[in-house]
């Protein structure tokens, strides 16, 4: 069987439940019910984003552009400082670490949906990476695939087919991610970070329903075109996306389930495969037409013959 570099989106959410599972979704009830934004908090991160106010709050992943390019700003700048003096107002300061809480809150509200991928999706999936060491990419902040390879034993640190870089003891080393033998293991890559990531340890167990919004996170969540800028600053994401390169080498395949496509820094890394790797994609039927979307994917990606699958429920594909 041939070995693949699967990519899934945030669509396995959706298939779940696409109203908990939306962006805008995450946003607004965080917004609404958390306790750690203060209003404070709300007024700082409202005046730094164009056209929100206190009845039309945050809603989508292109409002927070501005405020990330900000954030990274503030944040140069404040290591600047020389003799007690600051180019950063004080208010300014607390730009970034509230901005943290708030998008850590929202990936924690995906985390704690209650929800896990049924059986008939898991397990052919789960046979198919151990028979065939089959590295896997995730873009969005839930915790289904990852509770579920680890139900399934293809998360299990050297024991299972998948590794990510964190030991138990340890934490996470960008030398965890060596491999001794390449045709034993496979790469789990949270390309896009998770908030079970603190400083560099993994939060698991019932350590996970004690999470607060931290400062040493790491969590892409911002317009698409500065998300690099994003990646660069964090030494967990910097090593997965170090290690893409050569997961798309060593596979003979490329899987996007249930991916918008909208990632332009990753579809970059596609295009330059698209003379040498099969391409599959699976997605939800009701994104358009088939020839739409396959001039969309074609645009997307590059690729000019590719298999593309789509279903009511992208969680009913078991065709590994």
């Amino acid at each position: 069987m041939p070995r693949s570099l699967l990519i899934f989106g945030n669509g396995i959410g959706l298939a779940l439940d696409p109203e908990y599972f939306s962006l805008g979704n995450g946003l607004t009830s965080v917004w609404n019910d958390t306790d750690h934004l203060s209003e404070e908090h709300k007024k700082l991160i409202l005046s730094a984003i164009e056209g929100t106010t206190e009845e039309t709050p945050p809603s989508s992943e292109d409002q927070l552009d501005q405020l990330q390019v900000a954030i990274v700003a503030t944040e140069f700048l404040c290591n600047f400082e020389v003799g007690g003096t600051s180019w950063v107002s004080p208010p300014a300061k607390e730009l970034p670490s509230t901005f943290k809480k708030y998008i850590h809150e929202v990936a924690l509200h995906f985390h704690r949906s209650g929800y896990q991928l049924p059986d008939e999706f898991l397990e052919p999936l789960s046979d198919y990476i151990k028979d065939t060491k089959s590295h896997v990419v995730t873009l969005n902040y839930d915790n289904l695939l990852y509770d579920g390879f680890k139900s399934t034993s293809v998360l299990g640190g050297y024991r299972g087919p998948l590794i990510d870089g964190f030991w138990a003891k340890d934490g996470f080393d960008e030398e965890h991610l060596d491999r001794h033998n390449i045709t034993r293991h496979g790469w789990y890559m949270h390309l896009h970070g998770s908030p079970l990531f603190i400083g560099n340890h993994k939060v698991m167990g019932v350590g996970r329903d004690f999470l607060d919004p931290e400062e040493e996170s790491h969590i892409v969540l911002t317009h698409v075109e500065h998300k690099p800028l994003i990646i660069g600053s964090s030494h967990i994401l910097s090593s997965y996306w170090r290690r893409l390169e050569k997961a798309f080498e060593e596979s003979d395949r490329i899987t996007l389930f249930g991916y918008s496509g909208l990632d332009e820094h990753l579809n970059e890394r596609i295009k330059l495969r698209k003379e040498e790797k099969e391409l599959l994609i699976v997605e939800w039927n009701g994104a358009g037409s088939e020839d739409n979307r396959a001039r969309y994917w074609e645009e997307k990606v590059g690729f000019s013959r590719f298999e593309l699958v789509r279903l009511d429920n992208i969680l009913e594909f078991t065709a590994w």
